[in-house]
């Protein structure tokens, strides 16, 4: 198994991967203006610059303009082409007389724009790439916190580190509990056009080493369940997230009694106070109703939310609440339900955030938590069978390395 470091996608590997995707998907319908005469078709492809319109890359390539109306107007279904994205990608398949037989633009990762000549005009739609999917793996020794740690900055590393912070949130409190020696073995998938690697799709499987604690997740698809689960098939999800905001750290924990900075005496602090940045956004820590949205006294201003028949949240200090953030309203865990502020009785921008189990308060950090839906009997052989493939291809993962492949990787 070869292995070698990945960099950072180049403007050539764009237009390579591209003409890939349009080797794969060859012209088609391209109609002979003379079929006696031999019809020689050739490509020019490019990369869209900043300020940089269609109009601007048909006087760069000396294109016939009188065809752009009519593609503009055929592609406005799909997508508009008056407003090009940079960096996106581009090509022209044009006869020898230099006119427009096909012409493809790249809206995103998952799709590209088609638009090809026909004897009665333009034809447009919208094509999902296929991509290969391989199986490939990462070892990461963390240091400080784990963005820093991936192989690289690229917006690939951040979106692995991201999906781990999500898979793990209901364990490990990703700005509090990260240590210096912690490591993460991945098995991901690898999508490939071609013999072009592109990116990565879904996290396979991961061993979290943190604090000396392993923790694993496994990816598991069938007859309607799908999520993360531990080796016994338990649910990763719980009820509420281990905390309700990124970029954070405790500036006072659950305390019977604590000495207030404002009131200058003694007295219960029945939460945990998060310091962050002004406007931080916070997140409904579970699924629920608002109970509660506005200014409540010291705590400025507030959401209060039910979560089932057991949980109530609450978020103190807030700067803002959104405007559909009201009584009645239904929030799932994650959504944005306010920003850190510092209103109310606070000496700087934080999140009060509380938690009561049947009407009482219970310290955030130490509350164990119902989990979700476990994998059901029926499929238990199957997920069994999984978690020991996905075990096995841990076991080789004892060193960093960038990425492993049984193809070798030309480009991220």
């Amino acid at each position: 198994m070869k292995r070698i470091l990945l960099s950072i996608i180049s403007v050539p590997a764009l237009i390579v991967s591209f003409m890939i995707i349009r080797t794969i998907n060859p012209v088609q319908n391209v109609p002979l203006e003379n079929k006696k005469a031999e019809i020689n078709i050739y490509t020019v492809a490019g990369v869209v610059q900043p300020g940089e319109t269609l109009d601007a890359i048909f006087d760069k390539y000396k294109l016939d303009r009188k065809e752009l109306r009519e593609i503009f107007t055929k592609a406005k279904g799909f997508y508009n082409l008056s407003r090009l994205s940079v960096g996106s990608i581009y090509s022209f398949d044009l006869n020898n007389r230099h006119m427009i037989q096909r012409l493809q633009y790249g809206i995103d990762d998952e799709s590209y724009l088609d638009l090809v000549k026909t004897p009665e005009g333009f034809n447009a739609e919208k094509v999902n790439i296929e991509y290969i999917r391989r199986t490939g793996s990462l070892f990461i020794n963390i240091a400080d916190n784990l963005i820093s740690s991936m192989p690289s900055s690229h917006k690939e590393y951040l979106r692995l580190a991201l999906e781990l912070s999500d898979i793990f949130a209901w364990d490990i409190d990703f700005s509090n509990d990260i240590k210096n020696g912690d490591s993460v073995k991945l098995i991901v998938e690898e999508l490939w056009i071609g013999e072009m690697f592109k990116g990565y799709g879904n996290i396979l499987a991961a061993e979290f080493l943190n604090n000396g604690v392993v923790y694993k997740a496994y990816r598991f698809e069938d007859d309607g369940y799908t999520g993360y689960y531990d080796e016994e098939g338990k649910s990763l999800r719980k009820t509420l997230l281990r905390s309700p905001l990124k970029f954070k750290y405790i500036s006072s924990d659950f305390s019977k009694s604590r000495f207030h900075p404002v009131l200058r005496t003694y007295r219960p602090h029945l939460g945990v106070d998060y310091a962050a940045p002004l406007g931080t956004p916070v997140s409904s820590a579970g699924d629920g109703i608002v109970l509660s949205s506005g200014y409540s006294g010291e705590y400025g201003k507030m959401v209060s939310i039910r979560h089932g028949g057991s949980f109530e949240t609450f978020y103190g200090h807030l700067s803002e609440i959104p405007l559909k953030i009201k009584k009645g309203t239904k929030v799932s865990q994650g959504d944005i339900i306010g920003y850190v502020g510092a209103t109310g009785l606070a000496t700087g921008p934080h999140l009060d955030y509380r938690i009561t189990l049947n009407s009482r308060f219970v310290n955030p950090l130490k509350i164990q938590l119902p989990r979700g839906e476990s994998i059901p009997k029926k499929l238990m052989a199957e997920f069994k069978q999984l978690v020991d493939n996905m075990n096995v291809k841990f076991v080789p993962l004892t060193q960093p390395v960038v990425a492993a492949s049984d193809k070798k990787k030309s480009s991220i």
